[in-house]
């Protein structure tokens, strides 16, 4: 592959940085992270009413692009600096925009997406897992611990009383025969995780550190299965890419959105995730294959750009 400079343009929230260095690394070892700093006033405006400039940006002026660059984006946000990017460096930039930029999609050189948003254009590759900078650890997995992730409230599913009791005595019932590392997320209540903490019992242990990533990759390294909430695609992804068992906690199923059903039964069908329930049996995975499937889509579109190429010739 071509030498190219990779940079990546968000607001710097854990998630969509997971993402963007996700992609990055699988495009190139050296990347630089660009956070934005956008305008107070334009935070809260819908996508369609922010316009491609610098000026609704405190800090966009001073990236500087000379040579051939792989930009990536993600997150509403940053949708118009990338766009804004590629008409002031057209030549020098291959733009690629994480999840569905709600914009016209030719404004951008790729978009990665996942396949349950149905996204349908020529310039789109689909991927079936979310794409994630979790660094695993080889040969670390132990038979006596199970990680549980935990999401939290979000426009799908609330996380009532009656969740937070289910769940609260499943992590009980684990912790008769298991090492059980719960792993909240930042949108798990603090309800659930102050009654957590309450649990006097020596096999559960409650990490905190929620914006290590280095530290969630050596737990998900460890854990001999994985039972991760249904309520969030992006963790149920980063347990599947440990390659350790995992299974899907199912609460609410009256809220459960159709979307998320067909991601269901895609990753089951894959066996690349099961159903929970309280005999499940350890099993693994091997990824090798996806992910090298993914890379050389994503490659074979970065080196198919006659433009870029033309300038490094």
């Amino acid at each position: 592959m071509n030498k190219f400079n990779v940079i990546t343009i968000s607001e710097g929230a854990a998630g969509m940085r997971s993402q963007i260095e996700g992609l990055a690394s699988l495009i190139s070892e050296d990347y630089k992270n660009f956070d934005l700093k956008i305008k107070s006033f334009f935070k809260h405006l819908p996508i369609e009413l922010i316009p491609s400039s610098s000026l609704i940006y405190t800090n966009l002026s001073s990236l500087k692009i000379e040579t051939n660059t792989i930009l990536i984006s993600c997150g509403k946000k940053s949708v118009k600096a990338s766009i804004y990017l590629k008409k002031k460096y057209k030549k020098f930039i291959f733009n690629i925009h994480i999840q569905n930029p709600k914009v016209n999609h030719n404004l951008f050189d790729l978009i990665i997406c996942p396949e349950h948003d149905n996204l349908d254009s020529e310039n789109c590759i689909s991927t079936l897992l979310a794409i994630h900078n979790i660094k695993f650890i080889k040969n670390a997995r132990n038979n006596k611990i199970i990680n549980f992730i935990i999401g939290g409230p979000n426009k799908y599913f609330n996380f009532n009383n009656q969740t937070q009791k289910k769940i609260l005595n499943e992590i009980k019932f684990l912790s008769k025969n298991f090492h059980v590392n719960v792993i909240p997320s930042r949108r798990t209540p603090n309800s659930l995780i102050g009654k957590l903490s309450k649990i006097n019992m020596k096999n559960i242990y409650i990490t905190y550190d929620l914006f290590n990533p280095k530290e969630y990759g050596k737990l998900l390294s460890q854990g001999h299965l994985q039972i991760v909430t249904w309520d969030s695609i992006s963790m149920i992804s980063e347990a599947i890419s440990s390659e350790a068992g995992t299974f899907l906690f199912r609460f609410e199923e009256e809220l459960c959105p159709k979307r998320y059903y067909q991601f269901f039964d895609k990753i089951t069908e894959h066996n690349f995730a099961k159903f929970y329930d309280q005999n499940i049996k350890p099993y693994e995975i091997s990824l090798s294959e996806y992910n090298e499937a993914l890379k050389t889509k994503i490659l074979n579109k970065i080196q198919s750009n006659l433009r870029l190429n033309s300038e490094n010739a």
